[in-house]
């Protein structure tokens, strides 16, 4: 960013217009948010949560396991992260500096993976979980759970409740969580291959995976033993994928049942420039979001370079 500039990335939803359905707003969300720090073969985000919400980020994927002390902490697989409690301990500080913004929170364990003839499982403790949860973010005052459909819900509707997240579980396993209908499309093939290949089909989920709840488009490849890509880090993933990012947004704000299912759109590395922020905010215009007379503002306040 330049000396003096004014930008939105830390307020970008207070130029939303209420009437907006939280299933049709452009939400830039963080892939394995909760893997900041870890091995390169499991870091898919190199910032924590705050510096992430602070690059426009609004939807967190958030990881749980156990260790045998009983700490909860954020997992990527068998691969060990930061402490649960550190990322809870940047979300309030969200919540306390930033009143305007809402967040998505999908907080659950890592499922389970299978090798082979061989299922790991990972377990962490709902009591504690819930415990966290309730002493960093205060559930009962914040969590917004009074719906039956996600796809019905707008942001004026959690405006006017005065909450400030959803917390979103299959299981309903924490207090105040809700299961949310959602989808999150992969397959193993087309998130598998190389980027030159990947930009041309990752789109390809809109033509065949369809649906009124959520809708969490992954943009990052996937490394799997027998694909294009094979088993290499996220890292030098994202590099050879950014510079064809802006092809898959394009197509997206060129093809209107693209542009009429975007939603949430996810990433690796969302904090290494503003670049894939602006570009699915962006959408927010093209769809109608932004509020008319904030619509130049908004614009102005996204761009980076």
């Amino acid at each position: 960013m330049k000396a003096g500039e004014t930008v939105i990335y830390d307020n970008w939803m207070s130029y939303i217009k209420d009437e907006v359905k939280i299933t049709e707003l452009v939400i830039p969300g963080a892939h394995n948010a909760g893997s900041y720090g870890m091995k390169k073969l499991a870091e898919c985000q190199k910032d924590n949560i705050f510096t992430q919400f602070k690059y426009g980020i609004r939807q967190f994927c958030l990881r749980l396991s156990e260790a045998k002390d009983g700490t909860i902490f954020l997992a990527h697989g068998i691969t060990k992260g930061d402490l649960f409690e550190n990322a809870l301990k940047d979300i309030k500080r969200i919540l306390d500096e930033y009143p305007t913004e809402i967040l998505l929170l999908d907080i659950r364990e890592y499922q389970p993976q299978k090798f082979g003839p061989i299922t790991l499982k990972y377990k962490a403790d709902k009591d504690k979980v819930n415990a966290l949860l309730d002493r960093y973010l205060n559930t009962k005052e914040n969590a917004y759970c009074d719906f039956e459909n996600i796809s019905e819900v707008t942001v004026g509707d959690i405006r006017k409740s005065g909450k400030r997240f959803i917390l979103i579980n299959e299981a309903q396993s924490y207090e105040f969580s809700k299961n949310c209908k959602q989808i999150l499309p992969w397959d193993k093939k087309i998130n598998g291959m190389k980027a030159e290949n990947f930009r041309i089909h990752a789109t390809d989920f809109f033509d065949t995976c369809h649906t009124d709840g959520l809708y969490w488009f992954q943009t990052q490849q996937t490394p799997n033993l027998g694909t294009e890509i094979g088993v290499t880090v996220p890292k030098e993933l994202d590099e050879s994928l950014r510079p064809y990012f802006c092809e898959i947004i394009e197509k997206i704000a060129e093809t209107e049942s693209y542009l009429k299912q975007s939603n949430i759109i996810a990433g690796d590395f969302m904090t290494e420039d503003y670049m894939k922020s602006e570009l699915i905010l962006n959408l927010n215009i093209l769809k109608n979001n932004v509020k008319e007379d904030l619509t130049d503002e908004y614009r102005e306040g996204l761009k980076w370079n």
